[in-house]
C-alpha cells in the first residue's frame, strides 16, 4: 500500500483547503484505517472553515461523511475485517462512561468529531476508531454510505428527539441537504400528517415537493406566519426543525409553534438571540429541543429502511467532485446556483 496520500487540508480559518501530500496515517490497536471511497460535504464543513466552529487542530483534514473499504484493521478489532464495505459515524467516543453505556455518545465527556476535532476523511485513507464502522451492505452504494454518516441521520435524529407523532404537522425551516431529508423521513418514516417545507429558494421548494412536503412557502416573497395559520386553519405546527439557525429563522420558528408544540434547534449559529419567555415557552407550553448530532444506533435503523425501500437516498447526490477540486463543491454548496442537494467528492471521479 502507498505510503503517501492526498488530503484536502484546512491551515488557518478562512482560507480554501490545500490538497497536501501527506502520509497514510498508521493505525493502532482499535483503529481501522478506511480506503476513502466517497465523502460528503457538509455545510457544517463551511462553518470549521470559516472558523464559525472551531476546530480541534491545525492543520486538519476535514470531511465527516466517509464511505469506504477497510484497507488495514488493527490487532483488537474483531467486527470488521480487510476489504469489507463501511460507512463511518463521525463521533468518536470512550465508550466506557455512563453516556457511552446508555447509548448517548454524544454526550461522551471525551467526545471527538472525525473531521472536526481528528482528521476526517477528505483524504484518500482516513484512520478512523473501529466503535465509528459499520458496515455498508452491498445495494447500498459509496455515496449513499457517505451521506448517511451526517445528512440523513442528523436529520432523523432532530425528527426522533422532536417526538413527532403520527398525523402531526412538521415544519421544515430550510431545505437544504438535511432539510430535504428530514422532509422525506418526516413524510415516509414519521407518517406526519402535513410536511410543510420553508426556503427563500423556489427549486428547493419543488424538490421537497418531490421528496413528500404536503406544503411549501416561500419565505422571500409571502409571510411566513400568515401563511401557516392559513394551511394549518390557525392550529400552527406541532413540530418546527430549524435547520438555518438565523435570528431570522429562530423567530420564525418561536412564531410558528403551536400550543403544547416543539422547537427543534438544528442549524449552526455564532450568533446570539433574545426572545420573551412569556410570549413562547409559557405562554405556548412549548419546548425547545437542541440536537447535537446524532447516534450509532440511528445509523443502524438508517440502514434498514434504505434496505427495505422505506427511505429513497438515490434522488440526494446531485453533484460529484474529484477530490483535488474540493473547494470547488464548497462553492457550489454555498451560491446554490446549481441547486445542489449534497456534494460528495472521491479520489476515483
Amino acid at each position: 500500500m502507498a505510503r503517501w496520500m492526498r488530503a484536502a487540508r484546512l491551515h488557518e480559518p478562512g482560507s480554501e483547503l490545500s490538497i497536501d501530500r501527506i502520509q497514510v496515517p498508521r493505525i493502532r490497536g482499535g483503529e481501522v484505517l478506511v480506503d476513502v471511497q466517497v465523502s460528503g460535504l457538509c455545510h457544517s464543513d463551511i462553518n470549521y472553515r470559516d472558523g464559525v466552529a472551531p476546530v480541534g487542530k491545525i492543520p486538519i483534514t476535514l470531511g465527516h461523511e466517509i464511505a469506504g473499504i477497510v484497507a488495514e484493521t488493527g490487532g483488537r478489532v474483531k467486527r470488521v475485517k480487510k476489504g469489507d464495505r463501511v460507512f463511518v459515524h463521525y463521533i468518536s467516543s470512550c465508550g466506557h462512561c455512563v453516556y457511552c453505556r446508555n447509548g448517548r455518545e454524544n454526550y461522551c465527556p471525551r467526545y471527538l468529531m472525525i473531521g472536526k476535532d481528528i482528521d476526517g476523511g477528505f483524504a484518500e485513507y482516513a484512520r478512523v476508531p473501529a466503535t465509528s464502522i459499520l458496515k455498508l451492505p452491498e445495494e447500498i452504494p459509496f455515496e449513499q454510505g457517505a451521506i448517511m454518516g451526517c445528512a440523513v441521520p442528523t436529520a432523523y435524529h432532530a425528527l426522533k428527539r422532536s417526538g413527532v407523532k403520527p398525523k402531526e404537522t412538521v415544519l421544515v425551516l430550510g431545505v437544504g441537504g438535511l432539510g430535504m431529508h428530514a422532509v422525506q423521513l418526516a413524510h415516509t418514516t414519521f407518517r406526519a400528517g402535513r410536511t410543510i417545507a420553508v426556503d427563500r429558494f423556489t427549486w428547493k421548494l419543488n424538490k421537497a415537493k418531490r421528496f413528500g412536503a404536503s406544503d411549501t412557502i416561500n419565505a422571500a416573497t409571502r409571510d411566513v406566519l400568515s401563511t401557516v395559520e392559513k394551511i394549518t386553519n390557525k392550529k400552527l405546527a406541532d413540530v418546527v426543525l430549524d435547520f438555518v439557525g438565523s435570528q431570522r429563522t429562530i423567530q420564525f420558528g418561536l412564531n410558528c409553534v403551536g400550543k403544547g408544540g416543539r422547537l427543534v434547534l438544528v442549524g449552526i449559529s455564532a450568533k446570539l438571540f433574545q426572545m420573551s419567555p412569556y410570549m413562547t415557552i409559557i405562554g405556548k407550553e412549548m419546548q425547545i429541543i437542541g440536537v447535537n448530532d446524532h447516534l450509532r444506533t440511528d445509523l443502524i435503523h438508517l440502514v434498514r429502511l434504505v434496505r427495505s425501500g422505506r427511505l429513497d437516498l438515490s434522488h440526494s447526490i446531485t453533484h460529484r467532485i474529484p477530490l483535488e477540486d474540493i473547494n470547488t463543491g464548497f462553492q457550489i454548496l454555498e451560491d446554490s446556483r446549481d441547486r445542489p442537494i449534497r456534494v460528495v467528492a472521491s479520489k476515483n471521479y
